[in-house]
């Protein structure tokens, strides 16, 4: 490569020491890159077949030059074009191209080459430079105007374009608007792959660099030159250590001001991914200094905090040992959030929706009878501007919210019902009778603004807003939920705080009931205990620490089971057998269909990683499958729905089975709809015959399969262990050590989660 028509790309050093220069000795590659080996494929590009901006997944077909014909060819005719795939960020037809990556075979499409990483070179030739500029790359520009700027301007058109673009005027029948337009395509053309070539100098990946060259625009190069750790938390993907790596290499100092606050910048990250809402001043200390791999002085620490307070990238309330420090977005959703409750209680208690003797009497016309404590909930939410609604399993919470309903539609009020997942939403909405929908849904959550059509100048229209599952509440959307109910609408939040809190930052629903400042009603008597029911009597057990109540040998009639197993080799082989065989045997149920595997972590021989592998391959190989991005998905394939998708009304945690494969894609069957993917979208699937606990909040099935060995040690928690079983509706099957069980029972303090709200909401703070 070289020339003047594109920036050479760099090579590989020769030598170990640290680089001088990225453009000389790139970094070491990172996972997203990988090392340049096997065979090259050079030519230039006839044809873009297809093209997925998101993966960047593309085929070409490419005239390759001479020399690099494919060697494994048994035709006697080489071909004029052959087909290559892979990564590129802007391909185009006429770009010529050194492609690096190896020969294979399709079982569909034949021969083609599989290039992991490319340069772009300077078109060959006037001819080729007239074809390069004949592309759709530059509109306006058709073979006969391309033919003539080459005649005029020479064969080092481009660079003349580029440096000297009042040279076009001399080329005759070029109107002053396509000039002006060729001249801007050419320099973003050349921008393009000048950076492509800095970043993957660098030791981006092919993915990585086109995602950073897409947010920094043209002024990529200056910005990562000035500070490279403008990369961590700017671009998905790309946290401290690969900033840090990218800003040694170009020369900064170990212990310099950039360096420190990045750290912070990323320690306060990890900590929201946590599960933080803030860090206070020594965790924060101890987690940067962790991250830098050594100490980071207290004076350049003091210092640096203050800039980026100064720089409004973080909110620093307090002062000294008692700072508490958060990121802005989630210190105005904490700060909001108390602010929305506040509002909502000081709104004075509205009118009640019924007293105790309509509630008896709503008792006997739904033939139900309420106990005292029941009762006095009914009455209570439907008497305060906002409450709370809590309890564990089998004391009736459903069973309050659908009278609760019932009697505020009776007198005559607009009620919303909603849930954070489409999966709790769908419970809630068949509990009730009514139509449910997710948070995002109800608040109209545009996915092209990142905005809500619902907030505190609009309003959600209601006169009364219950939220189910709250536990899975994180601040940032407690607080665009509360954002939008304004009074005289009421609000009941309805969720148990002994299941796994969020995902996301933040401890709602436990620092609501703390605060002791939001009414709440919490259920303790047991009502839904069936005659030999184990489930429900093992849920509140596990609550108390104490073992599960097992049937006796032999019992084939029971809904709770334990198969103990401590290699975690063996559980994992057993949760296998006990999923595909010994419940469709005994219980007659689909295991396809009817019975979940949770596991607490995704690594490990029984991890959720592991054992879809293990769980697919007991479904048997079926006739068709394709294989996309290093990944095999073949039809009968359990699959999940990993984010929001408004446009074909698919949301995270929707699950089905793959129905049908083709070469672009494939169809799921989900329980209301069929929905086609295209390669592009196939990324929002993950295989779900194994999910974690975390991801089935919200959710209830048949069946559920715990395995629980001591490799998970991190995990193994008792609300992690009461939230998998609370999710049983049939029966439970533990599988695996006693050890890991009792390690779970005894840890019954759930992971610290540092938050203020509750503390905002007790002393009015916002």
């Amino acid at each position: 490569m070289g020339g003047r028509g594109y920036p050479a790309a760099p090579r590989p050093p020769r030598a170990p020491p640290r680089p001088r220069h990225p453009m000389e000795h790139p970094a070491p590659p990172s996972e997203d890159a990988p090392a340049r080996s096997g065979e090259v494929l050079q030519g230039t590009v006839e044809l873009v077949t297809f093209h997925n901006p998101e993966s960047l997944y593309t085929v070409l077909k490419v005239s390759p030059e001479r020399g690099y014909d494919d060697p494994g060819s048994t035709s006697l005719f080489r071909s004029s074009r052959v087909s290559a795939v892979g990564p590129m960020g802007a391909p185009g037809v006429g770009l010529r191209l050194r492609l690096f990556g190896r020969w294979t075979e399709h079982r569909s499409h034949g021969r083609q080459f599989e290039f992991e990483a490319y340069e772009a070179l300077d078109p060959l030739g006037a001819e080729g430079v007239a074809r390069y500029l004949a592309s759709s790359a530059f509109e306006g520009v058709g073979e006969t105007l391309a033919g003539r700027i080459v005649e005029t301007l020479g064969t080092d058109a481009l660079r003349v374009i580029r440096e000297s673009p009042q040279r076009l005027a001399e080329v005759s029948g070029l109107k002053p608007a396509v000039r002006d337009s060729l001249a801007r395509a050419v320099r973003e053309e050349y921008e393009r792959h000048r950076v492509q070539v800095f970043l993957r100098g660098l030791g981006l990946g092919p993915r990585q660099a086109q995602t950073v060259a897409e947010r920094f625009g043209a002024d990529t190069e200056r910005i990562v030159r000035a500070d490279p750790y403008a990369l961590a938390g700017a671009v998905s993907g790309l946290g401290f250590a690969t900033a840090d790596r990218i800003a040694l290499a170009l020369g900064f100092a170990v212990d310099g001001p950039e360096r420190t606050r990045a750290a912070l910048l990323q320690a306060l990250r990890d900590g929201a991914g946590d599960g933080h809402s803030l860090l206070d001043r020594a965790r924060l200390w101890a987690a940067a200094r962790e991250l830098a791999g050594g100490e980071l002085p207290e004076a350049s620490l003091e210092a640096s905090l203050a800039e980026l307070d100064a720089r409004s990238e973080v909110v620093v309330e307090g002062q000294g040992e008692a700072a508490r420090v958060y990121l802005p977005h989630l210190a105005t959703s904490e700060a909001g959030l108390a602010v929305s409750v506040r509002r909502l209680l000081d709104s004075g208690e509205p009118v009640p929706l019924a007293d105790e003797a309509r509630v008896r009497k709503a008792e006997a016309l739904v033939g139900i009878e309420l106990d005292d404590d029941q009762r006095a909930s009914v009455v209570g939410l439907l008497a305060h501007p906002v409450a709370l609604l809590t309890g564990g399993p089998g004391v009736g919470k459903t069973t309050i919210v659908r009278l609760v309903v019932e009697l505020a539609e009776h007198s005559r009020a607009r009620v919303l019902l909603a849930s954070p997942t489409g999966r709790a939403a769908k419970r809630l909405s068949e509990a009730t009778g009514r139509g449910a929908a997710t948070l995002h849904r109800t608040l109209g959550f545009d996915p092209s603004t990142g905005r809500f059509q619902h907030d505190r100048e609009h309003p959600l229209e209601a006169d009364l807003v219950i939220v189910d599952e709250v536990s899975m509440l994180d601040v940032v959307l407690a607080h665009h939920l509360l954002k939008a109910v304004r009074a005289p609408t009421r609000l009941v939040l309805v969720g148990d705080p002994d299941q796994l809190p969020s995902v996301g930052p933040g401890n709602v629903l436990r620092d609501l009931i703390d605060s002791q400042v939001v009414p709440c009603f919490r259920l303790r008597r047991i009502h839904r205990q069936e005659r030999g029911s184990l489930i429900i009597e093992n849920a509140h057990r596990i609550l108390a620490g104490e073992e599960p109540a097992l049937p006796e040998r032999g019992d084939f009639e029971s809904d709770f089971y334990f198969f103990p197993e401590d290699d975690p080799a063996r559980a994992a082989e057993r949760v296998v057998e006990v999923t595909t065989e010994r419940i469709g045997r005994t219980f007659g149920l689909d295991w396809a269909r009817d019975v979940q595997v949770l596991a607490p972590m995704y690594r490990g021989e029984c991890g959720v990683d592991a054992l879809n592998e293990r769980l697919r391959a007991a479904r048997g190989a079926r006739a068709a499958s394709i294989q996309h991005a290093g990944r095999l998905w073949r039809v009968g394939d359990r699959v999940i729905q990993t984010r929001n998708d408004y446009e074909r009304e698919v949301f995270n945690g929707d699950m089905g089975l793959v129905e049908g494969v083709h070469d672009g894609g494939l169809t799921v069957a989900f329980p209301d709809q069929r929905v086609g993917y295209a390669l592009e979208h196939l990324s929002d699937l993950q295989l779900a015959f194994a999910i974690t606990v975390h991801r089935s909040q919200g959710s209830e099935y048949p069946a559920v399969v715990l395995p629980l060995v001591p490799q998970h040690f991190m995990m193994l928690q008792r609300n992690l262990v009461y939230t998998a079983v609370t999710r049983a509706r049939r029966l439970v099957v533990l599988v695996g050590s006693r050890r890991a069980l009792r390690m779970a029972l005894d840890n019954a303090e759930p992971s610290l989660r540092l938050s203020g709200l509750a503390g905002r909401l007790r002393d009015g703070d916002s």
